[in-house]
């Protein structure tokens, strides 16, 4: 393995990508070189086939050609119709039966290498022969969202046990696409079709998908960032790795977080405690919250006594209010913060107003801010907005923003009295105590 390349770089490749294919090619150019192999094939589960498709395949002399050490632009075109791509992809027609053989001899949950003295069958040690795989290859299997979504052949035998963080964060970020997908599908769905079961049914299936993939994220970045740790005694004496150390403990701590949104996302609605509480005392305990992300920022509320009570989820209107708080913080570049907030009461509603002085967006984030996974940060998981927006919907609420003169301002607009029935259909009266 190539002592230069790192955890943090891969991870930051492979969670940039927006398509699948694009997807395999960065990270397996990465694996390539950094397990200094000299071919890699990837084999795809097809759930349609039911079978393993040759989905991708790279060899020194095309990540050479086409990588030239920048993993991140490299032509995707070019390396997909290379003779040598090609000719692999060639041997997946309608899954034949030596891919077949070969997936037989491989699949299960466990890396392993592989000889090619073991293999009994002829047409398989001819397919062998045509990989020009070694006498002993490396295969590793690739899940996401818990499900093996295919697995890797290398033409040496590979150090997995210390780079399985790699394939984790592979599988992870295989997860967020499918996820992303799903979301498509489902904003399609509910853009052209009315009926209003398969809606539900669509919802149910993204729901259960996020909190797959939260939960498998969590699993494998918990292991990974216990093993990191115990790494910290090795580094206390060496600066550069002191610095490396620190980065790449930063990036796997965001993405632990990114696990916790998309677990907030999928939970929207679920068991809301439904009471009247005082506006004024889930500000202050956000504004509390909120504060700790800059010592710079300055809070004006102005409530109108006719509107203090809400009824509501307090922890939901919390998480509002610290999303809406944090992104302003965010937002601004330099200087102070300056936040101001007004709650009033409109008719049955109250019109809740949060005003910045952060400058204000484009055009395009203004359109798309509230669409989930969108993000203008780099660090961003795109969530926070939409959490906010799910939460707003609840109590069949609206949420708007606008750019005002030096900033943002955001309004929100809720009934006064519960109309959803909570989340079991029961209102609880809590007089005072919030």
């Amino acid at each position: 393995m190539k002592n230069d390349f790192g955890l943090e770089r891969f991870a930051k490749l492979v969670i940039k990508q927006d398509d699948l294919r694009t997807l395999y090619f960065r990270a397996f150019a990465f694996l390539l070189d950094f397990f200094d192999a000299d071919k890699l094939y990837f084999f795809k589960f097809s759930k349609r086939k039911q079978c393993f498709d040759p989905k991708a395949a790279l060899n020194r002399d095309i990540l050479e050609e086409v990588v030239k050490g920048d993993y991140e632009s490299f032509n995707i075109e070019e390396a997909f119709e290379k003779e040598f791509n090609l000719n692999f992809r060639a041997f997946g027609s309608s899954c034949n039966d030596v891919v077949r053989s070969l997936a037989k001899l491989v699949v299960d949950k466990k890396v392993k290498s592989i000889k090619s003295s073991s293999i009994k069958s002829a047409r398989l040690k001819s397919l062998w022969s045509q990989l020009k795989l070694n006498d002993e290859a490396f295969y590793v299997p690739l899940f996401s969202l818990n499900e093996m979504v295919g697995f890797v052949l290398f033409d040496k035998v590979i150090d997995y046990d210390n780079s399985k963080a790699y394939f984790d964060l592979l599988g992870c970020a295989i997860g967020r696409l499918f996820l992303l997908k799903n979301i498509d599908n489902l904003s399609n769905l509910l853009a052209t079709k009315d009926d209003e079961d398969k809606r539900k049914q669509k919802l149910y299936q993204i729901g259960k998908t996020a909190m797959i993939m939260a939960h498998e994220m969590k699993n494998s970045l918990i292991g990974i960032m216990g093993l990191f740790s115990r790494l910290k005694a090795y580094v206390d004496e060496d600066k550069k790795a002191q610095r490396y150390y620190e980065i790449i403990e930063s990036q796997l701590k965001k993405l632990y977080e990114f696990t916790f949104d998309i677990n907030k996302f999928s939970k929207i609605g679920d068991g809301a405690d439904i009471r009247e509480v005082e506006i004024a005392d889930i500000i202050d305990n956000s504004i509390e919250m909120a504060s700790s992300f800059s010592n710079d920022v300055k809070f004006s509320v102005s409530i109108g006594k006719d509107a203090s009570v809400i009824e509501a989820d307090k922890s939901q209107l919390e998480q509002v209010f610290l999303n809406l708080f944090k992104n302003s913080i965010e937002a601004k570049k330099q200087g102070s913060v300056k936040i101001d907030v007004s709650v009033r009461k409109e008719g049955e509603f109250v019109v809740i107003k949060i005003k910045d002085n952060s400058g204000g967006v484009d055009e395009e984030t203004l359109k798309n801010m509230m669409k989930p996974f969108f993000t203008t940060k780099s660090y961003g998981t795109g969530l926070g907005l939409a959490i906010v927006k799910g939460i707003i919907d609840i109590y069949n609420g609206s949420l708007s923003f606008k750019n005002v003169k030096d900033g943002l301002e955001c309004v929100i607009k809720l009934p006064q009295k519960n109309n959803t029935g909570g989340s079991d259909g029961r209102k609880e009266k809590n007089h005072g105590c919030g």
